[in-house]
């Protein structure tokens, strides 16, 4: 076999090889000999076609197979000879295939860029102070005390007002087809929360205790509930009841609830978990930094192929979320062409940033130990032994990229403590 590298521009090659004749004939004859064996024709019994009748009628199907069973046996010998690294699947760009022939094969692949990390020490980076104040624990301490509210049924002559708590039973339907989208029942809402959606109470001020309702209401297009979002109902609502909301005092009864014994140990906790929220967010924004002041100092010309193939998965995974929300097919579509942009620019920048910590780990000799192991998968997975999570991660072809993520962590650690951190 003869091969040779055609054309080079940028990640692309252009590859050409020729197989000898006598290997074309050879595979030619085996594929007609297996047709025989399997083919049927009014007139002649299983594999007594004669060989000029079948060629005539399998001759596509031949030809299919032959340059299949070619390209398989003599592609990984091509990339080899020429020292190419393909990045994705080959394209053929022509093909002259014939029996009694040398087959000739003109082949584009893409192969990874040449990565040469640069400039990696020394990055400047900025430490943020934590503080935590008295007010921002007096307003988390608010909140877990609302979150322990009681609510006692009352009866109220008066109609609702902004500022009450009620219940209602309420439904919502597609007008142009009645069908049903929103169904509670005794849902408790706050007047003038607006928890369903901004100006929706308006249509609710003024409701007495067990009267009905209807009115039509056009959701926002950016509401959570993606099946509703943009969407104009037809609202059928009953005000059910009214209720009364109690908060307990703020002593050490409400601290037992928590598992503490006094009020200043719940003070104390809630200002230790604030404190580990922002270090952790503060961490995480260092290394993000990190990342983003390598990907600006080295870059890297990356490989369409593998582009396209990392935004399907991007889109793959959001596709997931959206049919979770039951989002209609229509208006899946209509999201994923307003945002194919924001989806090959994420793909990019998780293509240059892998590419970076791969050389990285390369050029610094990075490796995780069976501690570093143990431990993350003990922190990752509190609830299972590691030595099972291991295996269930390779049972699931998901260890590979554990370790990589681990070691790609344990590189960023290296760098940040190298950087000029201010």
């Amino acid at each position: 076999m003869q091969s040779s590298v055609k054309e080079e521009k940028g990640l692309k090659r252009k590859l050409e090889f020729v197989i000898p004749v006598q290997r074309v004939e050879s595979c030619f004859e085996k594929t007609y000999q297996k047709i025989q064996k399997k083919a049927k024709m009014p007139g002649f019994r299983q594999g007594k076609i004669p060989l000029k009748t079948l060629k005539q009628t399998y001759k596509g199907h031949a030809h299919e197979a032959v340059m299949d069973d070619l390209f398989r046996s003599f592609y990984p010998q091509v990339l080899a000879e020429n020292k190419i690294h393909p990045a994705g699947p080959p394209t053929l760009l022509h093909l002259d295939l014939q029996e009694n022939k040398a087959c000739k094969f003109l082949i584009e692949v893409e192969v990874h860029p040449h990565i040469k990390v640069e400039n990696y020490t020394n990055l400047e980076l900025k430490k943020q102070e934590i503080n935590i104040t008295e007010t921002e624990v007096a307003e988390t301490l608010e909140k877990l005390r609302q979150s322990c509210a009681k609510f006692e049924e009352v009866s109220n002559a008066n109609p609702l007002k902004k500022g009450d708590f009620f219940t209602v039973n309420l439904e919502g339907f597609v007008k142009s087809n009645n069908q049903k989208k929103i169904n509670y029942s005794n849902l408790l809402l706050q007047a003038g929360e607006n928890t369903i959606a901004p100006g929706f109470d308006n249509h609710l001020i003024g409701l007495n205790c067990n009267e009905s309702r209807k009115f039509d209401f056009e959701f926002p297009k950016n509401h959570p509930n993606p099946e509703i979002a943009g969407v104009n109902l037809h609202i059928k609502v009953q005000l059910t009841g009214f209720k009364n909301k109690q908060l307990p005092e703020l002593d050490d009864e409400l601290a037992k609830r928590f598992k503490l014994k006094t009020l200043e140990e719940l003070k104390t906790k809630i200002k230790e978990d604030l404190k580990k929220n922002l270090d952790q967010k503060a961490k995480e924004e260092m290394e993000n930094n990190v990342i983003k002041q390598l990907m600006e100092k080295n870059p890297v010309q990356l490989p369409e192929s593998l582009i396209q193939e990392q935004k399907q998965k991007l889109k793959d995974n959001a596709r997931k979320r959206l049919e979770e929300y039951k989002m209609p097919k229509a208006e899946q579509e209509t999201f994923f062409q307003e945002k194919d942009t924001v989806f090959e620019q994420e793909a990019k920048e998780s293509l240059h940033s892998s590419y970076l910590m791969k050389q990285l780990i390369q050029d610094l000799k990075m490796k995780v130990t069976k501690e570093d192991i143990q431990k993350s998968l003990q922190e990752s997975f509190p609830t299972k032994k590691p030595e099972e999570m291991e295996k269930e991660l390779k049972k699931g072809k998901y260890w590979d990229n554990f370790v990589f993520n681990l070691t790609r962590k344990k590189v960023i650690s290296h760098l940040i403590e190298k950087a000029n951190i201010t």
